[in-house]
């Protein structure tokens, strides 16, 4: 089975998004073929993807970088191997604490304690 099938399948959303999925996913499986000799994705392991993240993109930007990352995950995850696989293809291609949104939201009306120490000290 194709990256294109794959992807198609398990990814949600506009059409242009997924196209740019499939067109990571397709290099990364050609870079895959030409560095393994694995022609399918289904005889992948933590350890391809792994490399084309550290080692075939490095060269890339940031941005271009984390594209890949999600496009990998992607595919880890329409394999089914998700879960598993994560931990080993976490490292700098994620955004780590930078841009995309918050992990919580702070409710309307409340500050973190110390967050204008100046202006609370004044008050009282």
């Amino acid at each position: 089975m194709g990256v294109a099938i794959l992807l198609e399948r398990a990814i949600p959303g506009a059409k242009a998004s997924i196209r740019g999925h499939i067109e990571r996913g397709d290099r990364i499986a050609r870079a895959i073929q030409d560095r393994f000799g694995i022609r399918e994705p289904r005889q992948w392991r933590a350890k391809h993807l792994r490399w084309a993240l550290e080692r075939w993109t490095s060269g890339l930007s940031a941005g271009s970088r984390y594209d890949y990352w999600r496009t990998a995950r992607a595919l880890a995850s329409a394999l089914g191997r998700w879960p598993d696989w994560e931990p080993h293809l976490r490292g700098p291609w994620q955004r780590q604490g930078r841009g995309g949104r918050p992990a919580k939201l702070a409710r309307a009306g409340t500050r973190a304690p110390g967050a204008n120490p100046g202006r609370d000290s004044a008050r009282y």
